[in-house]
Formats: structure tokens, C-alpha cells, sequence
């Protein structure tokens, strides 16, 4: 098992990191693609990821709000890893040209898509224990 106070969760989601940053490392970033990028940088720093960057049904240009969960890893090899975070940037940005996420959600509507995020890092929380 893992440690939970060596886990590193980045979010661009308030409620996540309100809930989350007493119990663990979390950074705070404004964007879904600023969280990529660093989940990305941390895999490259020996990271493994202990969740999916794109974790739940929604396509990358309809929520703009995502939770990635990072691990240290140590030595050994994280290619596969490192490969997933580069396709995963990839397909958001592929996403953003077809269809650009909406910067003006409702508050409820806004309010859904941090509930759905947060959703996923509490079912992955337990198992890190």
C-alpha cells in the first residue's frame, strides 16, 4: 500500500482542495490543462500516477475542472506512465480545437462538474491508505 501523506493530489478544483489538504499534499492551479501539465512534470520527476488523467466519462472539452493523484515512485521505470500523460495532454488540446470548453458555466452547472471530480478522488483517497 501506499503512504497517503507522500501522495501529491493537483487539482484545479476548490472543493477538492479544501476537503483534501489537510490529509495530503495538494496544489491548487487555475486550469484543467495546468493540471495535466504538472501531473505530466511530476511523472517526468519520478511520479507514478495513481489516478487516470482522464478519469470519468466526460470528454476533455466539456468539464473544466480535473483531479490527478501522483505517487513517488523511485528508480524504476515509469515509461508507460510518462506515455499516458503526453497522449492525455494531447487528446485535451485536440479537444479544445473542436470544441473549447465553456469558461461561463452556471454556478450549478459548475458546481456539478466539481462534484463529479471530487467524486473520483474520494473513490481513489481509500485506497491509497
Amino acid at each position: 500500500m501506499w503512504e497517503l501523506e507522500k501522495a501529491v493530489l493537483i487539482t484545479n478544483n476548490d472543493r477538492v482542495y479544501e476537503k483534501y489538504k489537510d490529509q495530503l499534499q495538494v496544489i491548487l492551479l487555475k486550469t484543467y490543462e495546468e493540471v495535466l501539465i504538472k501531473a505530466r512534470d511530476m511523472v517526468y520527476d519520478r511520479h507514478q500516477l495513481l489516478t487516470h488523467p482522464q478519469a470519468s466519462s466526460l470528454k476533455p472539452n466539456q468539464t473544466p475542472f480535473r483531479s490527478v493523484v501522483v505517487y513517488p515512485k523511485g528508480e524504476e521505470d515509469n515509461m508507460k506512465d510518462i506515455m499516458l500523460m503526453e497522449k492525455c495532454i494531447e487528446t485535451f488540446r485536440q479537444w479544445q480545437e473542436i470544441a473549447k470548453t465553456p469558461e461561463d458555466y452556471e454556478e450549478k452547472v459548475a458546481e456539478d462538474f466539481k462534484t463529479i471530480d471530487l467524486s473520483v478522488v474520494d473513490n481513489i483517497i481509500p485506497r491509497i491508505c
